[in-house]
């Protein structure tokens, strides 16, 4: 064998070898750091939300809540804990955050030993955190992700639920707030192509004499808010007398309806600056809910509606009709296929850009005020659309009737809800008119 070749065996051997030490003393500085496999009875953590969980009677109890113990929330806990391996390293105390450290955990075992963690701060690439071992008196880094896995909040193993159904079977809401009651709902009298411009699927019915769309935001909201509905922490059971929260005649009261039935949520009154007192109708439980939770609910109905006074979609209208005592204009709209259309203002052919855009300014016509006790008499300004539905042609009528000086009273097939601006009225018939000339 020539020398440079055993020199070069030589070498790969020696790298071999190193990286054989390496490898070898990173495994044996990696500790599991909680036994699996003892049997825990309590599991305590100490810090700013500190808590205690104790197996009692053959089930985990988290002290001092009234609330139901999620069992298998806390056995996951423990189990991601005995995931805990940390490599160890030697740095002091006040090197890792550990003189004040963030929590601390300790473990009780059935055979009367405990264990006890402190959890200090992330290392430099903040991808693990320093773990200190009370009994070992060592300090280990463990992975980040094995340390969030595990939530160190009580709320975390408690059974918070106010209702058992899911949120995508809720249908229709309404709110009792003191003053009007409002209903939401996702039920429509409408045919589906009336609709089609309603991007939520929501109406906001009463207090109103129509169905109108719903507000996105607000419903978007509203959707996360009963996603959301839990409750803080359950105050009472078994009460008789609710006069001291609130509830023995609340004025705020949601109803959320499902096709198997209806549950009511009854507000109280303030029990922090950040929740209130609540209860279930025909339940005798008093517990807080979040305020950021009822936000979501506690608008008048016109916050809900998306403040148009009727829209629909261009494309599913065969024929437009504007009069009024200046005013005739007649649009016709021919389907020549799925996708393809034919505008016509007044028998000749328009450009279908400059429709689409002045037809803007008559959906976009919006509410300028709620009509109490609207009186139809002759209409001023009358739109005609002819809809095509699967069932066939549609035809709605917007009419504009006056109310003062500055507002006409809108009729959307003699029904009226809203007050409509005869600026905005009179900007729309001129824009439309501008079409055919």
């Amino acid at each position: 064998m020539k020398k440079s070749t055993r020199l070069k065996l030589m070498i790969t051997i020696v790298a071999l070898t190193f990286l054989f030490i390496f490898l070898f003393n990173d495994d044996a500085r990696s500790s599991q750091i909680i036994n699996g496999e003892d049997i825990v009875t309590s599991f305590i953590v100490q810090g700013e939300q500190g808590f205690e969980i104790e197996w009692i009677n053959q089930k985990w109890i988290v002290q001092g809540r009234l609330e139901e113990t999620n069992q298998d929330q806390v056995n996951k806990a423990i189990d991601r804990l005995a995931n805990w391996i940390g490599e160890e390293v030697d740095l002091k105390r006040r090197e890792t955050g550990l003189n004040t450290p963030q929590l601390s955990i300790r473990l009780n075992y059935q055979n009367g030993e405990d264990h006890r963690l402190m959890i200090g701060s992330l290392n430099q690439d903040e991808s693990g955190y320093y773990v200190e071992d009370r009994q070992r008196e060592a300090i280990y880094i463990v992975e980040r992700s094995l340390i969030e896995a595990v939530p160190f909040y009580a709320d975390a193993f408690l059974d918070t639920s106010i209702f058992s159904w899911e949120a995508t079977e809720v249908e229709q809401v309404f709110i009792d707030n003191g003053t009007e009651t409002i209903h939401l709902t996702k039920n429509s009298p409408y045919p589906e192509e009336e609709t089609r411009a309603n991007i939520t699927g929501w109406f906001v019915e009463a207090p109103y004499q129509l169905h109108h769309h719903a507000r996105y935001s607000r419903i978007e909201a509203l959707l996360e808010s009963i996603h959301a509905l839990a409750m803080d922490q359950l105050v009472a059971e078994q009460v008789s007398d609710f006069s001291p929260y609130g509830l023995d005649d609340s004025d705020f009261t949601i109803d959320f309806v499902r096709d198997a039935g209806t549950s009511r949520l009854m507000i109280g009154e303030p029990a922090t600056p950040e929740s209130y007192y609540a209860k279930r109708d025909q339940v005798d439980q008093v517990f807080t809910i979040s305020k950021d939770i009822l936000d979501a609910f506690s608008h008048p109905a016109q916050a809900y509606h998306d403040g148009y006074v009727k829209i629909l979609a261009l494309d599913l209208i065969s024929e437009l009709t504007i009069t009024s005592a200046d005013h005739n204009i007649q649009i016709t709209i021919d389907h020549l296929d799925q996708e393809a259309l034919r505008f016509e203002a007044d028998g000749n052919q328009v450009d279908e850009k400059l429709i689409r855009e002045a037809y803007k300014a008559l959906a976009g016509l919006t509410v300028a005020g709620i009509v109490d006790d609207p009186s139809y008499q002759e209409p001023e300004v009358v739109v005609q659309s002819t809809l095509l539905t699967s069932r066939g042609e549609k035809n709605i009528y917007l009419e504009f009737v006056d109310y003062d000086i500055d507002h006409y009273t809108a009729f959307i097939d003699r029904t009226s809800d809203f007050l409509v601006k005869k600026e905005d009225v009179n900007t729309m018939l001129n824009t439309m008119k501008d079409i055919i000339q």
